[in-house]
C-alpha cells in the first residue's frame, strides 16, 4: 500500500465506514476485502419470532418477525453484509422472492418480511439468511389466503394499455393531487371526501406529517427509521381509504447544487461524488440499489403503494443542466430495470421534466412505464386561439393528452400542473374555470388520470367539488377492459371530445361561441346502425340532466344538448348501446 493510500485509510478509520465505501476504497487501492471466517460447521440460523396473522386476506399484509443467530452484522441495511430473504410459493406454484429488512423504528430492532398474497389458498414459505459465505434457512411454514374486498396494486392494463388496472383486473382512473409536504389528517380527509384516489409526495425534509422527519437516506447506507415508520403509518391511512401513493424517490432538489431549489448539501452522496456526476457514479449507484432494495422490501407489499417516481424534474438537476444527458437517461434505464427485476408486485415506474413546452422528452417516455409531463402553461405554452385564453388553455391539455395517446401505448399522466404557473392567478374565478376545463379535456382525450395538481394548498373548496364530480362520472367507466379510443366528432361553435369503445362511449363538449351549451348540435362518428342511450351530465353540479334515445344512421349519431339551468358552457355525456 502506498503512503497516499495509508493516508486515505488513516483519515477514515476514526469513524465507522459503510461496507460499500470500504469495498470501494479497497478496490481503488488494489486490496481485497477479507472474507469472514466461522467455526467449522457453524451456520447462521433464522427463525420465526412472530407473525401478524395466520389467515391473510388477498392484498393485505402478512408480516413475519425473524430472529437471527450466529451472525455478525456491521450494517443491517447492506445485503453484502447480511442478506435476509424469503421464498413464497403460491397456490398456483409460483415462486416469489421477497427480501427482508431491518426495522428499528422507535428502537424496535426487528428483522421483518412483508408479503401480500394475490391468490387464495395455501402459501408456503421458507426464510434464508446469508452471512459471509454461509447460508442458513428455516423450515417450511404456511399461511392461508382468503378472499377480500380489495383490488390490489395498479399497473398498465393488458387489454387497453393506455389505462391502469388493479391487479384483479378492475379499472383505475387516477384522480390525483400532489401534496409534496405539509401533510396532515385534514389533507387525507379532503382526498376521501372528494373522491381523490392518488396522493403524490416527495422524499424531502420540508415538513408536515412524514416529511418533518427528514429524508430516507440521511447517512450513507443508513436509513432514517423515523421517516420510514411514518411512511408505514401513511400507507395504513391510505389503505383504509383506497388511495394510491406516487412517491418521488429523488426530488430534483436532492440532485442539485447549482440549479433551482438546490439541496445537494442534504444528500449524503455529496461525500462520494459531485452533484453533476451522480447519474454515472458507480459507488452512488451501488448505494441506490441498497436503498431501492430496502424500500421495496418495506413498502412494496402495500396495495396503496402506487407508482415509483424515480426523479421529479430531471432538468432541475446539475447532471442534466451540465450536459450529462445520456448518463441521466442511462441512469433512468438502470433504475427501471432494477425495479422491474426486484419489485415482486411490479409497481409501475415514472420520471419527469419540468413544465415547459420544450420539456417533452420521448426518449424518457420510452424507458418508463408511465409517460409523464409536467404541464405549466406559463412556461412557454402558446395560445392556440390568441383571442380566447380559456379555450387555448383547455386546448393545450387536450392536445397534450392526445399526443401521448398517439405515440405511446402506455398510461400517460401529467405529473404536475397548476400552481401559479397558469394563464390565470390562483384564487380567481378564471383559475377555477381553467382547472375545471383542464381535468375534463384531459379525461376525454385519453389521459390515464387527472392532471396531478400542484399542489394541495392551491385548490379551493370549489375546485375540490369539481374533482368530486369528475370522480363520480368516471366511477363506472371500465377504462382498462374496453377498447376506448378517440373518436371523431363535430359541433356547432363548440369543441367536442369523445372516447369510444363500440357499445359504450363517453365525452365532453364546451362551447366557445355561446355562454350556454344548451341546444347545441353535435355529430359523432358511430360505425354501423344501432339504437343508443345518451345520458347528459352537468359537470358543474354533478347531476344527471336527462337521457335521450338516439339512432345511429349511416355511421353517425346526431345529438342535441338539452337545456341546462344556468349558463353552462360545457357538458359531459355517456353513450350506451341499447
Amino acid at each position: 500500500m502506498t503512503d497516499i493510500n495509508r493516508g486515505i485509510f488513516s483519515s477514515l478509520i476514526r469513524k465507522p465506514i459503510p461496507l460499500l465505501l470500504i469495498a470501494s476504497l479497497l478496490a481503488l487501492t488494489g486490496c481485497k476485502q477479507k472474507d469472514k471466517t466461522y467455526k467449522q460447521g457453524v451456520k447462521p440460523e433464522i427463525m420465526i419470532s412472530g407473525v401478524n396473522t395466520e389467515t391473510v386476506k388477498k392484498y393485505e399484509k402478512f408480516e413475519v418477525k425473524l430472529a437471527l443467530k450466529n451472525v455478525e452484522i456491521q450494517n443491517p441495511y447492506d445485503p453484502a453484509d447480511i442478506d435476509v430473504y424469503a421464498i413464497f410459493t403460491s397456490p398456483s406454484g409460483e415462486n416469489i422472492k421477497v427480501n427482508g429488512f431491518f426495522d428499528d423504528y422507535k428502537g424496535a430492532g426487528k428483522w421483518k418480511i412483508r408479503f401480500s398474497p394475490r391468490e387464495t389458498g395455501e402459501y408456503k414459505f421458507r426464510f434464508f439468511v446469508k452471512d459471509g459465505s454461509e447460508t442458513g434457512e428455516s423450515s417450511v411454514s404456511s399461511f392461508i389466503s382468503i378472499e377480500s374486498e380489495h383490488h390490489g396494486w395498479i399497473k398498465p392494463s393488458v387489454k387497453n394499455p393506455h389505462y391502469f388496472t388493479h391487479d384483479d383486473g378492475t379499472s383505475f382512473y387516477a384522480v390525483a393531487v400532489y401534496s409534496p409536504w405539509g401533510n396532515s389528517q385534514k389533507v387525507f380527509d379532503t382526498y376521501v371526501d372528494n373522491g381523490a384516489n392518488l396522493l403524490a409526495i416527495w422524499d424531502i425534509d420540508y415538513g408536515g406529517f412524514v416529511n418533518d422527519a427528514g429524508i430516507i437516506e440521511n447517512k450513507l447506507g443508513q436509513y432514517n427509521q423515523e421517516k420510514l415508520g411514518k411512511i408505514d403509518s401513511l400507507l395504513s391511512i391510505l389503505e383504509k381509504d383506497n388511495i394510491k401513493l406516487m412517491f418521488a424517490i429523488w426530488p430534483h432538489d436532492l440532485f442539485s447544487k447549482t440549479v433551482w431549489s438546490a439541496q445537494w448539501k442534504e444528500n449524503p452522496y455529496n461525500k462520494i461524488t459531485e452533484a453533476e456526476n451522480v447519474y454515472s457514479d458507480t459507488l452512488a449507484w451501488n448505494y441506490q440499489k441498497m436503498k431501492y432494495r430496502y424500500m421495496i422490501a418495506r413498502f412494496a407489499y402495500s396495495r396503496s403503494w402506487g407508482i415509483w417516481e424515480l426523479i421529479n424534474e430531471m432538468d432541475g438537476t446539475d447532471g442534466w443542466a451540465k450536459g450529462h444527458h445520456q448518463e441521466a437517461l442511462g441512469w433512468v434505464k438502470k433504475c427501471v430495470n432494477y425495479f422491474s427485476e426486484n419489485d415482486p408486485y411490479k409497481h409501475p415506474v415514472t420520471a419527469s421534466f419540468s413544465g415547459g413546452f420544450e420539456e417533452y422528452r420521448e426518449p424518457l417516455y420510452e424507458l418508463t412505464n408511465i409517460p409523464n409531463i409536467h404541464l405549466y402553461p406559463a412556461q412557454g405554452w402558446k395560445l392556440k386561439y390568441p383571442g380566447d385564453t380559456s379555450r387555448s388553455d383547455m386546448y393545450n391539455f387536450g392536445w397534450a393528452s392526445k399526443r401521448f395517446w398517439d405515440r405511446f401505448e402506455k398510461p400517460a399522466i401529467f405529473g404536475e400542473a397548476g400552481a401559479d404557473l397558469t394563464y390565470y392567478k390562483p384564487g380567481t374565478k378564471e383559475y377555477h374555470i381553467s382547472y375545471h376545463n383542464q381535468i375534463w379535456a384531459s379525461l376525454t382525450n385519453g389521459l390515464a388520470g387527472t392532471p396531478v395538481w400542484w399542489d394541495f394548498s392551491v385548490l379551493m373548496e370549489e375546485d375540490w367539488q369539481q374533482l368530486k364530480h369528475l370522480s363520480a362520472f368516471v366511477s363506472d367507466i371500465d377504462f382498462a377492459n374496453l377498447p376506448y379510443k378517440p373518436a371523431e366528432a363535430t359541433g356547432e361553435g363548440s369543441d367536442i371530445y369523445i372516447m369510444d369503445a363500440g357499445d359504450k362511449a363517453f365525452g365532453w363538449a364546451r362551447s366557445f361561441s355561446n355562454q350556454s351549451i344548451g341546444k347545441t348540435r353535435f355529430t359523432a362518428s358511430k360505425p354501423g346502425n344501432g339504437n343508443y342511450t345518451i345520458t347528459w351530465f352537468d359537470t358543474w353540479s354533478g347531476n344527471t340532466v336527462k337521457s335521450d334515445e338516439v339512432k345511429s344512421v349511416n355511421g353517425k349519431l346526431d345529438l342535441i344538448v338539452p337545456e341546462i339551468l344556468g349558463q353552462n358552457r360545457d357538458i359531459a355525456f355517456k353513450i350506451s348501446k341499447r
